[in-house]
């Protein structure tokens, strides 16, 4: 295995200079829909199950998955 010439053991690597098709964006741009959406859909989740649980396990008055 053959390691770069550039690269000295030892020495730390410098990061590249980002490419012409990357783009530098300041906190103030940057919308994190996506972080949002796992978020919410995990919280959706976890009261849906809650909900399960409770209706299954505990209310005496519910409906029944199993009888």
């Amino acid at each position: 295995m053959s390691t770069p010439e550039s690269a000295a053991p030892g020495e730390a690597s410098v990061p590249e200079a980002p490419s012409e098709g990357s783009k530098e964006i300041s906190l103030d741009e940057f919308e994190p829909y996506g972080t949002l959406a796992v978020t919410g859909s995990y919280f959706v989740l976890l009261l849906v199950l809650y909900a399960l649980l409770y209706f299954v396990e505990f209310a005496t008055h519910a409906p029944h998955i199993i009888e």
